[in-house]
């Protein structure tokens, strides 16, 4: 897509090529003449793993927002990823979901989910924004500082060099985006530059998962095409998730809260912990499928968000999405999507003109932050063990939200409404409408151990388990 007539500048640089950084430079592409992206790894040219996203070969959920983001950004973008082997699935009737201690109704809801491997997705992305007349890609390309005017209140480029040192480049632009992740120096740079540090809240989890790749068993039709095995926090830690992926295959991914991960990355270890979960039916299903690869092992510390918009100063002509501004507990597969919801704003923000556009984004991303970080945070802080601030009225809110969980595993209404909520097509104030409310008060745990569960159960092979 051409840029417009009326740009807001006339070059963007995205330092950082994450998820949230393809889709920055993607809406990007549409307000500057020119965009450069900058990425310390070599991209590799096909759906391959990368040094910079060590957890790209687990199980990754774009939701149904994100996926609406993408491929506004990306016209054409779902039959792409078709082309390469996704599949876009029913959220509530192509998977079978296990949580709060029962086996969740399966309907059609209509919210429809990408079916793929991060590998896969990102590389479809990173095509698409290659194929873009005014972006320009840097791999190998390491950001080593910001560039600013004299009186250092505007960021007007970015330092770069190549990994592990050598010659400093300097590339001139009128706004700088920070995509790169957890790790981002943005904080140690602005104090620098005499600016505060951020405020930042971490909660602590320890999330361990591990992940494997095997072949569909050609003889097994359980009637779904992913499966989800959720514990009923915070009395449970372990989950696992069959995601159906490209090329007939199944990417499997078991682990838990606070340390609760299989403790070796080797077969025997991988499926006496898949044993070990509330339902058979995951152990059922791989104990005889063929495995394609090795099993790769994840750990994630702490949820970690910095606080940019309450910062009292800040330079003009610096953003920072993804990751580095928010990065949250991996299990509840938010990030691609918030990541999404970042780049959109700071689209908008743009598109109000280019003065004052990054104060404008800093505010709207603190905003949009909130529900997604409420979400996460909410089921880590029901562990007793977890340390934290709990926000006011925590323990009413636990509560409805336990009782609501216990509803959606009967009521298919409930299960519509959460599952909107999850893809981030409603607020989680959906939950709290009126009806809702009525619903859970007389909610019936009863009824919900009455819903059943996936048949058959296993698959059949002459594999050993």
């Amino acid at each position: 897509m051409p840029p417009p007539s009326t740009p807001a500048g006339t070059h963007a640089i995205v330092h950082g090529g994450s998820m949230a950084g393809l889709m920055s430079a993607g809406v990007l592409s549409r307000h500057f003449e020119r965009v450069t992206l900058v990425e310390r790894d070599p991209f590799p040219d096909g759906p391959r793993p990368r040094k910079g996203v060590p957890q790209a070969q687990h199980v990754h959920g774009l939701l149904t927002r994100g996926m609406d983001i993408l491929a506004n950004i990306f016209p054409g973008i779902r039959e792409d990823l078709e082309a390469d082997g996704a599949e876009f699935l029913d959220a509530v009737g192509s998977v079978a979901t296990f949580g709060a201690g029962s086996w969740r109704p399966r309907f059609r809801s209509g919210v429809s989910a990408a079916s793929v491997s991060r590998l896969v997705l990102e590389w479809v992305v990173r095509r698409r924004l290659q194929a873009l007349a005014n972006v320009r890609i840097r791999d190998e390309r390491e950001a080593v500082g910001l560039k600013t005017s004299g009186d250092r209140t505007r960021v007007t480029g970015l330092l770069i060099q190549a990994p592990g040192g050598g010659q400093e480049d300097t590339l001139e632009a009128e706004l700088v985006v920070d995509a790169s992740g957890r790790g981002s120096r943005t904080p140690q740079w602005l104090e620098a530059l005499g600016y505060p540090r951020v405020e930042e809240t971490r909660i602590h989890v320890d999330v361990g998962y591990t992940s494997r790749l095997y072949r569909k068993p050609p003889d097994f039709a359980p009637g779904w095409q992913s499966l989800a095995i959720s514990p009923e926090l915070p009395k449970e830690r372990r989950l696992g998730i069959i995601q159906d992926i490209e090329d007939n295959r199944w990417l499997v991914l078991v682990g838990g809260w606070l340390g609760e991960a299989p403790a070796r990355a080797d077969d025997a270890a991988f499926l006496e912990f898949a044993r070990g979960l509330t339902q058979p039916h995951l152990y059922e299903a791989i104990k005889h499928a063929e495995p394609l690869g090795p099993i790769h092992l994840y750990r994630f510390a702490h949820n970690q968000r910095r606080h940019y918009e309450r910062m009292s100063r800040f330079p003009e002509g610096l953003a920072v999405v993804g990751d580095a501004f928010c990065s949250f507990n991996p299990i509840y597969g938010q990030g691609m999507s918030t990541g999404a919801l970042q780049a959109e704003a700071l689209g908008e923000c743009l598109r109000s003109g280019a003065r004052g556009a990054t104060h404008r984004y800093r505010q709207r991303a603190g905003q949009l932050l909130e529900g997604p970080w409420l979400m996460a945070t909410a089921g880590d802080l029901g562990f007793p063990e977890v340390e934290g601030k709990r926000p006011p009225g925590f323990g009413l809110m636990n509560w409805y939200g336990n009782r609501f969980q216990q509803l959606v595993g009967y009521d298919e209404e409930a299960m519509s409404t959460f599952v909107r909520v999850q893809h981030m097509l409603e607020s989680p104030a959906a939950m709290f409408s009126p009806r809702m409310v009525l619903k859970v008060l007389t909610v019936r745990p009863d009824k919900a151990a009455q819903t059943p569960g996936p048949q058959p159960l296993a698959a059949s092979s002459t594999r050993a388990a």
